[in-house]
């Protein structure tokens, strides 16, 4: 069903300039939507339509199937289920505190005092911002501004969270964090809308890109559809993502094969067969160019050794010190490991209590059967720092566990709520495409 549609959707500013020229949507409910394009593209002046903010000259928006309308009862009821995060979080943020900016979409559509505050104490500490509730927001970070944006929409509970250019500015640990927090409200079930320039962010997150340039949408679909046309790319003044420009180098030289791949796991699962005689290791000695070496793996890596052990080796193209990485070619024999395990567990989302619901000891002790851990979502990754844990990966991580687990590693996933299924889907799907298999659990904590 689709939650959000325009028709026809056109809208020109005073001066003249054309900035939506005819567009058709259709936004499918609980999908993540990614509009790429360049700067004056038209999707700011889309996501501004797309509110209510502003009235086009022509066409039409609907929302669950109803025609928008534009008077004050009809937009407040619009922007109870449609909330837009801007660009810039200083041109969105302006009360004296954290916890004032956040209630202020809740008041402004008239909630009761009882509810504005339960909804603002709700959202603060879903987004870890409960320390910062009595801060003035000119104090704060980028990244931390940035969350305060979204926390504002939140606080409003919309069915959409449409954000314009989520990541930018933020530095890639900001970034991450942002990401996290998308997924984790689209696992809730938001419907999650975003302006970007970035073509790698777009290729890996999103459900279904729209290519949008001079106010028209060109093309859209699934990422691979997308960045699979280079002509549609060029022509609208974007790069592919560079996962998709190293598989086309690799296809080119004959190293890789099949459908382009829009993620490291992809890639690499494209690689499975042809690469055999040429090896990349860690020098496990000082090595000079030339010197035959046997390859062993350790933890999931490969490791070159001065000793020939198990039937394994080749030659060195450089020379290398301990501990670098080094080339080795002509190899013979085989390295491919048994694949590792991935094991998830299913921490209480907050809403349910969260880490205050788990037996940390036990998660603890848990720790020494597994050689890499992840957690997906703000419980668990709360859980986690409570028990002590040091997270190998906080963001992408269900692809890392792949990754890893293909390595002969065993991994940990603690995920809140929905999210631990989704870790067993994806663990599935990737299976049902690849010869290698990585064996998956799920356990309630």
């Amino acid at each position: 069903m689709n939650i959000l549609e325009t028709k026809d959707l056109t809208y020109s500013y005073p001066d003249g300039t054309l900035a939506v020229d005819g567009i058709n949507i259709e936004i499918e409910t609980g999908k993540k939507i990614a509009f790429i394009g360049q700067n004056g593209s038209g999707k700011s002046t889309l996501f501004l339509l797309l509110n209510g903010t502003l009235k086009p000259n022509s066409g039409e928006i609907l929302l669950n199937g109803i025609p928008f309308r534009y008077n004050a009862k009809s937009l407040r009821e619009i922007r109870k289920k449609i909330g837009v995060v801007f660009q810039n979080s200083d041109d969105q943020i302006f009360a004296p505190t954290v916890y004032d900016d956040v209630a202020f979409g809740p008041r402004n559509l008239e909630f009761r005092t009882d509810e504005v505050t339960n909804r603002v104490n709700s959202t603060l500490g879903y987004m870890g911002l409960t320390k910062f509730k009595d801060k003035p927001p000119h104090y704060l970070s980028g990244g931390q501004k940035k969350k305060v944006a979204i926390a504002g929409v939140v606080a409003m509970e919309p069915d959409v969270i449409i954000l314009d250019e989520p990541l930018s500015n933020l530095d890639p640990v900001g970034a991450d964090e942002v990401v996290d927090l998308l997924n984790e409200f689209n696992h809730s079930g938001k419907t999650i809308i975003i302006s970007t320039h970035d073509v790698d962010l777009a290729s890996t997150w999103a459900d279904v890109i729209y290519v949008i340039n001079r106010g028209q949408i060109r093309a859209s679909g699934h990422p691979r559809s997308i960045f699979s046309d280079r002509t549609l790319i060029e022509q609208s003044k974007l790069r592919l993502p560079t996962i998709v420009e190293t598989y086309r180098e690799f296809e080119a030289r004959g190293i890789a094969e099949g459908h382009v791949p829009m993620t490291i796991l992809d890639l690499v699962d494209s690689m499975e067969g042809p690469i055999t005689d040429v090896r990349c290791a860690v020098a496990d000695c000082p090595l000079e160019k030339g010197q035959k070496v046997g390859l062993i793996m350790r933890e999931g890596t490969i490791f070159a050794l001065a000793e020939i052990q198990n039937h394994v080796s080749g030659r060195t193209v450089s020379d290398a010190a301990p501990g670098n990485e080094v080339l080795v070619e002509d190899v013979t024999g085989s390295l491919i490991s048994e694949t590792g395990n991935i094991h998830v567990l299913q921490i209480p989302r907050v809403i349910e209590g969260g880490s205050k619901q788990v037996n940390l000891e036990r998660i603890s002790g848990m720790m020494s059967g597994f050689d890499r851990v992840g957690a997906m979502g703000t419980s668990a990754k709360v859980t986690a720092k409570k028990a002590g844990i040091n997270l190998n990966f906080e963001v992408d991580v269900i692809q890392s566990a792949m990754l890893s687990a293909l390595r002969g590693l065993n991994c940990l996933i603690l995920a809140s709520g929905g999210m631990a299924e989704l870790v067993m889907k994806r663990i599935d799907e990737r299976n049902k495409r690849s010869i290698r298999q990585i064996q998956s659990s799920i356990e309630n904590i």
